[in-house]
């Protein structure tokens, strides 16, 4: 178990049958039928003369042409007019997102080197608060948003989400911006609302454990989806090593985040190993992604920055907690929650 903190129109279809009905009634002999026989009704014989027969089939002929005509005409209008489209979600804002060459792409190759970009809507910079809960523009971690039913899940490293104060895991010291670069907030700021972090983290600060899910809302409009937004992640468990991946951080000394496509190589059994320069301070948490699409920034999460050394002493060298069982158990309860 994780430790969690928390912080039909009817009328349309009635009035459809009221038409078929009276559209009947208005066709060939049926009106004449009906007409007549109700000049008869009861048990006694009501004496009409031929003459006031046909004034009173003239009038009720009238009368009914009248709501035949009328009718027609607003069957007529209503099909002139379209039909009003149901409401559809937002696209994936990752179904135009300009890939760069680093991650993937016919130009895309292994690297010891990041390279700068303007990032990816998926992908965001972790941020401190200030005393109404908002950006303070400082930003010291990474993030990215996975799949899950609610869309409103992200994953980032253990160690960005505890309490500077005690060590505890908290919603209410940070902001997920995802797309963040150059002090912009395409997308506007995400409130934790719920944390998850592995009971042997929380104990120890165990490094194998060094994975978070954050379940995430904007507090302006608690209905949207994330993922509706920005779109979002897959996310793949008990990886192969040594293979190719994409790696995105956000050093904190930069307003832009990096990226680099290199080798990830097992370290030990539950930790493994990327060599890339420019991975410093403010990277944990950034994803590891294997198979990223050229045109839509879509890959399959493996791993985040974070683990051995809270992610790396060193720039040039970051590490990542195993995403093996109970990551996933992990991720399972981040999925029931958002």
């Amino acid at each position: 178990m994780a430790t969690l903190t928390e912080s039909a129109d009817p009328g349309v279809g009635t009035k459809g049958r009221h038409r078929r009905s009276v559209s009947r009634l208005c066709t060939g002999k049926r009106l004449m039928h009906i007409i007549r026989p109700s000049l008869w009704s009861g048990k006694e014989h009501v004496s009409v003369t031929r003459s006031q027969l046909r004034v009173i089939s003239r009038i009720l002929g009238v009368l009914v042409f009248g709501v035949c005509f009328v009718l027609v005409l607003d069957r007529a209008e209503a099909g002139s007019k379209p039909a009003a489209a149901p409401p559809q979600p937002a696209p994936a804002a990752d179904a135009s997102v300009s890939v760069p060459a680093a991650l993937a792409g016919p130009h895309a190759a292994a690297a010891t080197a990041s390279a700068p970009f303007t990032g990816l809507p998926s992908v965001g910079a972790i941020f401190t608060v200030d005393q109404q809960g908002r950006s303070d523009h400082h930003h010291y971690c990474t993030g990215s948003v996975v799949d899950s039913p609610g869309g409103d899940v992200i994953a980032t490293a253990a160690h960005c989400v505890e309490s500077a104060v005690n060590g505890v895991p908290t919603t209410s010291q940070f902001v997920f911006v995802p797309g963040y670069h150059d002090g912009v907030e395409p997308y506007g700021e995400w409130t934790a609302v719920k944390v998850l972090v592995d009971p042997h983290w929380s104990a120890s600060n165990d490094p194998d454990y060094d994975v978070a899910f954050v379940v995430v809302q904007q507090p302006s409009t608690p209905k949207a989806r994330l993922a509706d937004l920005v779109g979002a992640q897959h996310i793949g468990f008990s990886p192969q090593r040594p293979q190719l991946v994409g790696v995105i951080g956000y050093p904190t000394a930069a307003e832009q985040p990096v990226a680099c496509l290199n080798t990830l190589k097992p370290y030990a059994a539950t930790q493994s190993e990327f060599d890339c320069v420019g991975f410093a301070d403010g990277s944990s948490g950034g994803p590891m992604l294997t198979g990223v699409d050229a045109a839509t920034g879509r890959g399959t999460l493996v791993g985040v920055i974070g683990g051995y050394q809270e992610g790396g002493d060193t720039p040039d060298i970051s590490y990542a907690s195993y995403f093996g069982g109970a990551v996933k158990s992990l991720y399972q309860e981040a999925e029931a929650l958002g």
